[in-house]
């Protein structure tokens, strides 16, 4: 399980859970040093291992020790270490894309419960308003969503950055963090991947004149390189490994200047 797909796990399952569920993975660690995962307390109830039953049973501290009691066996107790409580810290998570993306009206409260207006990115057409909200899956989420944002300015176009689910709200687009958001294993940090005004339906701005021969290829070493979290943060250090292994896998043909490549690490940055 990779780190996004760990983050993804423990988002929508919207409560804490047992950190020891999940610390053992590599994952983990980088989520942690990234303060994208917190441990507050201890959790509120397991599942009783003792018997057959596999019951849920509430945690309860008695006699100066942490435990639980099940019908079989009565009170059973549990080291604190095995009841640590784990949650996603949505705030430092939507505060890593805002700032990758540069965004503007930027929230760091959740609009309502688990949803959030991460920023605004600006486009030729309009501004391009991002959101996450947990679940698309059912009708209940896009009332809690259409509830939420009822007071927000309104976009010409926008994105709801989801979990599961695939339900819209138009004139916003639903996306997955899966399929637009990487997580660097090592780091921890959020990358966005996909060009987020293109998903969200912005017009592509014609400017005539000759076509730039660099933006496939350059666009396609940069997606390379997030998917195998090696993007380097600062935008001139990237700039400048994007050069390199251009020169490297293009021998033959002209390489960009490091202005033409840091412009490209700018405008799939700003989702532009």
């Amino acid at each position: 399980m990779n780190a996004l797909d760990l983050f993804a796990t423990l988002v929508i399952q919207r409560c804490r859970v047992r950190r020891a569920e999940y610390s053992s993975l590599p994952a983990y660690g980088a989520l942690m040093k990234a303060s994208l995962i917190e441990e507050i307390g201890v959790v509120s109830s397991i599942i009783c291992d003792e018997c057959s039953q596999s019951h849920e049973t509430r945690v309860v501290y008695q006699g100066e020790q942490y435990g639980h009691y099940c019908p079989d066996f009565g009170f059973v107790s549990k080291a604190r270490s095995e009841l640590i409580a784990t949650q996603p810290n949505l705030s430092a998570f939507v505060a890593q894309i805002a700032d990758g993306l540069t965004c503007k009206r930027r929230k760091s409260s959740p609009l309502d419960k688990d949803i959030w207006r991460i920023g605004a990115l600006e486009s030729h057409a309009g501004d391009v308003v991002i959101y996450m909200c947990p679940s698309l899956q059912h009708a209940q989420d896009v009332t809690d969503f259409q509830s939420a944002v009822t007071n927000e300015i309104k976009s010409p176009f926008g994105i709801m950055l989801t979990v599961q689910g695939t339900l819209t709200v138009p004139p916003y687009v639903t996306a997955r963090l899966q399929d637009v958001l990487s997580i660097d294993p090592i780091t921890g940090t959020v990358v966005v991947i996909e060009n987020l005004c293109t998903i969200a339906g912005v017009p592509k701005q014609r400017t005539g004149g000759r076509p730039n021969d660099y933006r496939k290829p350059l666009g396609d070493l940069i997606a390379l390189r997030a998917s195998q979290g090696r993007t380097l943060q600062g935008r001139n250090a990237e700039a400048k490994a994007l050069q390199a292994e251009f020169k490297a896998q293009h021998p033959n043909a002209k390489c960009p200047s490091l202005p033409t490549v840091r412009k490209y690490v700018s405008e799939v940055r700003s989702g532009s």
